[in-house]
This record gives structure tokens, C-alpha cells and sequence, in this order.
């Protein structure tokens, strides 16, 4: 039977049917189960452990462009990091550090993909480490950026007990069939008083209701396992030890990025980044840019009334142990 992946509650009931992966990897449709307890949604069924990697473009993540790419590709690159990317992760940086209090220490970051945001935090001055299951992002992080990251899931890194300050899973947790026992470790590894810092699509978000079976965050079904509520990702965290839970909106342009996925599938990275010509990549990155401007007055409107009860598409949520 099947359960709710936040809150463990078996009163499910279907939300959205015959959901079709935006990145066009998986065939057939995916099913989300709605939890009557905590409002989140549940994937019916969760793919095998081992059919996970499979379910993933091979461009998932941004990189910037290698030295032999064409001139042109290296300058969208160029133009992306600056415009986006670099203004996004520094916005995180400063959430974070809003969350926590913490201006420093030692920090993990589990899903770190190539290692972008993992990069500004080590300038910002923390002494990072990473994890990630992508060997082509985990060669990228080491060779590009010059850091230090674990190849395998977090379960296989045999981490030390005890050892950080903070673990962070950004937009991760969202993809694994069973996150409870993720954070059992993320609670083994941090130290007394540490945060867990994870940022997740919110269900009961403006974006979620307005967008609805289009919204990015259930389109990319069956790699999304869950999509949980606000009080969802607060249960999870509580009923894995964590305490002092708080949650913050996750960066403007980064939401108004998912709105904008949601209107043109076609402009995520994996399909731009990942085709083989010039002209569709410049399209689709242009067509994306041209989807922001929606994307920004619906991710600045569901930020409203601003008083700690807004409820974005994405957002930040925390607790120490």
C-alpha cells in the first residue's frame, strides 16, 4: 500500500493523473497520490532503485560551456551564469545564512550536481565538501571548480559522525523514494546544534494552484518521487529529530524560473543545453527568457502578504538537530 512520503499517513487519494515528463525520458504517464493528512503529493508507484538513473537527461544540470563548444555557446553560457545563475546562488548564500545564523564551518552539500552553488559558498568562506550520484557532474565539480566531492548517494559516502555544521539538500530530497531514512543520516552526520538546510517545491504554493497538472514541479514525474506541502516538509523534518523548523521563500528569479518551465516545457536546461544545434538552443534559451517576465509577476505575486504565511513554489526549509 501506498504511503505518504512526508508524513507516512495512507490516506491518499489521486491528484493528478496521467502526467508526462516534460524532459521527454521516461515513457508512458506517472500518477501523484494526494495525502488527506498533510496535503502532499505521492508518485504512483515510485520507481525501482534501480531504474532511478536511467529517468535523468544527460545534461540535468547547468554547466558552463567547455573550451572546444563553439563561441557562441560559451558566450550564452557566459550570459546565463551572470544573468541567472551567479544572482540565484548568491541569493541562496544569504537564505541560508538567514535560516541559520551561519558564517561559517563546514558544509556538505548532498545532490550538488556540477557544483556551482557548492563553489560561491567555499568563496563565501565555508569549508565545503559534496555528494553526487552524476559522475559527469561529480568529474565537472573536481576538474572545473576544484572541489571535493563524493561519488554515490549520501548512504554510500560513509561520512564521519558528527562531523558538520551543515548539511545542505537543495532540491533533492523530492527525488528520493524514502527521505526520512536520508535524513536519519544527514542527523548522524551533523553536529550537535547543527542545521539541515533543504529546498523543495511547496503543493500548497500560488504557483501549484494556478499552474495545477502544468507546473513544473509535477512534470518532472517520475524523477519527482514527492511533492510535499508546507506542512509536509515540516513533518518530515520534525519526525526525523529536527527541531527549531523555519522555512523562508526560495530566490525570486528562481521561482519565477519554475513558472516560466511551466509554461515552455521545452526550455529547460536538459532540452536546450543537451540538443546537438545551435539554432534550437538559441530559441529555446531566448523563448525561456521571454516566459521570466510572466514567470516574475507570479512568483512576486504568491510571495504576498509577506508576513511568514506566503507559500511559494519553491522554498527553503530548516532544523538542527
Amino acid at each position: 500500500m501506498s504511503a505518504c512520503l512526508m508524513c507516512g499517513s495512507v490516506r491518499l487519494r489521486p491528484l493528478y493523473e496521467a502526467v508526462r515528463d516534460r524532459s521527454g525520458v521516461a515513457v508512458g504517464t506517472s500518477r501523484f497520490l494526494g495525502c488527506e493528512e498533510c496535503g502532499s503529493a505521492t508518485l504512483d508507484a515510485l520507481p525501482a532503485p534501480s531504474a532511478l538513473a536511467a529517468l535523468y537527461p544527460s545534461h540535468y544540470t547547468f554547466k558552463a560551456a567547455e573550451a572546444h563548444a563553439s563561441p557562441v555557446r560559451r558566450l550564452l553560457a557566459r550570459l546565463e551564469w551572470r544573468l541567472f545563475y551567479r544572482g540565484t546562488s548568491q541569493r541562496r548564500l544569504a537564505i541560508v545564512r538567514q535560516l541559520t545564523g551561519l558564517a561559517s564551518g563546514r558544509v556538505l552539500e548532498v545532490g550538488c550536481g556540477s557544483g556551482l552553488f557548492l563553489r560561491v559558498l567555499a568563496d563565501a568562506g565555508y569549508d565545503v565538501e559534496g555528494v553526487e550520484l552524476a559522475a559527469s557532474d561529480v568529474e565537472y565539480a573536481r576538474r572545473r571548480l576544484g572541489l571535493q566531492v563524493f561519488h554515490g548517494s549520501l548512504e554510500s559516502a560513509g561520512l564521519p559522525a558528527r562531523h558538520y555544521d551543515a548539511v545542505l539538500l537543495v532540491y533533492v530530497l523530492e527525488h528520493i523514494p524514502d527521505p526520512a531514512r536520508t535524513l536519519a543520516e544527514v542527523a548522524r552526520i551533523l553536529k550537535p546544534g547543527g542545521w539541515v538546510v533543504a529546498g523543495l517545491p511547496v503543493l500548497d504554493s500560488g504557483q501549484s494552484k494556478l499552474l495545477g497538472a502544468r507546473w513544473s514541479a509535477v512534470t518532472e514525474a517520475p524523477r519527482h518521487v514527492t511533492i510535499p506541502s508546507f506542512e509536509g516538509a515540516r513533518r518530515l523534518l520534525v519526525r526525523a529529530g529536527f527541531r527549531d523548523v523555519r522555512a523562508a521563500p526560495a530566490p525570486l528569479l528562481e521561482n519565477a524560473g519554475h513558472v516560466a518551465l511551466s509554461l515552455l516545457p521545452a526550455a529547460t536546461t536538459p532540452q536546450a543545453w543537451g540538443g546537438a544545434g545551435l539554432l534550437p538552443l538559441l530559441f529555446r534559451r531566448l523563448a525561456g527568457a521571454a516566459a521570466m517576465l510572466p514567470g516574475l509577476l507570479v512568483a512576486a505575486a504568491e510571495r504576498l502578504p509577506g508576513d511568514g504565511r506566503a507559500r511559494t513554489g519553491t522554498m527553503f526549509f530548516c532544523g538542527r538537530v
